[in-house]
């Protein structure tokens, strides 16, 4: 444990921050507003959370968690930032409720459906977010009140959380940021062995930047950051978890209306029971592919370090790297004519990189 973090508390990812050691009475009452209740019943990896972790949920080892305790890991992690750069009051405040309410405008099952409300319905985590922070749903009335009676910039709050104001040595916009080392390493709890990483252990050396141990500690985070694309966000049963819940919302849109996407996962399942079944049978993928009838097409993700660039100059965007392309998954069996589709596919593919934001 390095000095910065002698004393404090072991990161939980269960519970990572309460009311209290929140030490601002905005934060707290901000923790106790119902839109950000709300967060407790949605998933944090969406459909890859049921059909990844066993029923029981919460035994021994087989435990989901919500973007509530992801929200509450992120603004641990600003705190921590704050009390390292001694930031005065006013913008401790500012950066400590952007990072509580960063996924506050997050739809059920996250992003496994926000391209279906997008599509159908205009709206994104983006808009919804907005919705919430400036009051124009009902949702967002006390939050806005308490930022309002706070005197927080809400305009500036927005564009923290958006990553559009420079500054805090881009943990809202880089690379490196408090939602990406939190969201990556809980996501590798998921795996074994658990990491051996801690997010405030990696904030720590992000901000400090003293010595070779810093530079190597974010480099394996970066590491981290590639396995758990490969091995949870982008392997064949992630990409079956987001496909089947896009598909069962798209076949009962109707059923569906623009306040659906401020709701929660207990009533998303109320109107699509069939989905819950499937994403918890015990042999989903052979049903995720039983029940699929086109090839997937998903955005996939590489990450890397270039050695060649300072870590010591804080020149995150050139060091930390990220390589897009597509991956095909196919879902019935390949006859010949396929497989000449597929390699007309993948050659096109090729052409061209394309864009899309990052899970976290």
């Amino acid at each position: 444990m390095t000095a910065e973090l002698s004393g404090r508390p072991h990161f939980n990812f269960k519970a990572p921050l309460d009311a209290e050691a929140a030490a601002d009475p905005l934060l707290s009452r901000l923790i106790g507003t119902p839109a950000f209740a709300r967060l407790s019943n949605v998933r944090f990896l969406g459909g890859i959370d049921y059909a990844r972790i066993p029923a029981p949920n919460g035994r021994p080892g087989s435990r989901r968690y919500t973007r509530y305790q992801h929200s509450l890991g992120v603004a641990r992690l600003a705190l921590l930032y704050a009390d390292l750069r001694d930031l005065p009051p006013d913008e401790r405040r500012l950066i400590g409720a952007a990072a509580l309410l960063h996924d506050i405008g997050h739809a059920p099952l996250s992003h496994s459906l926000e391209p279906v409300f997008k599509e159908a319905f205009g709206i994104d985590h983006h808009l919804a977010t907005a919705d919430v922070l400036f009051g124009r749903v009902p949702l967002g009335a006390e939050v806005h009140a308490l930022l309002r009676d706070a005197e927080v910039d809400v305009e500036r709050l927005a564009a923290v959380i958006e990553g559009r104001e420079e500054g805090h040595d881009g943990f809202f916009g880089g690379p490196i940021n408090f939602d990406t080392i939190e969201g990556i390493l809980r996501s590798h709890t998921y795996e074994k062995p658990a990491p051996r990483l801690s997010p405030e252990t990696v904030t720590v050396a992000a901000t400090r930047r003293r010595d070779a141990a810093d530079r190597d500690t974010v480099d394996e985070f970066w590491r981290c950051k590639d396995m758990v694309y490969g091995n949870i966000i982008n392997c064949e049963k992630g990409m079956l978890a987001d496909a089947v819940c896009q598909d069962a919302m798209r076949r009962q849109i109707g059923r569906f209306t623009r306040a659906d996407y401020l709701s929660t996962e207990r009533r998303l399942f109320s109107k699509l029971p069939e989905l819950r079944a499937l994403l918890t049978a015990p042999q989903f993928e052979r049903e995720a592919r039983r029940a699929l009838t086109a090839p997937l097409r998903a955005r996939t993700r590489r990450f890397f370090t270039d050695p060649t660039i300072d870590f010591f100059a804080r020149d995150d965007r050139a060091r930390y790297r990220q390589k897009r392309s597509e991956r095909i998954l196919e879902v019935r069996e390949l006859t010949d004519e396929r497989i000449e589709e597929l390699r007309q596919d993948l050659f096109n593919d090729a052409r061209r990189d394309r864009e899309g934001p990052d899970l976290f």
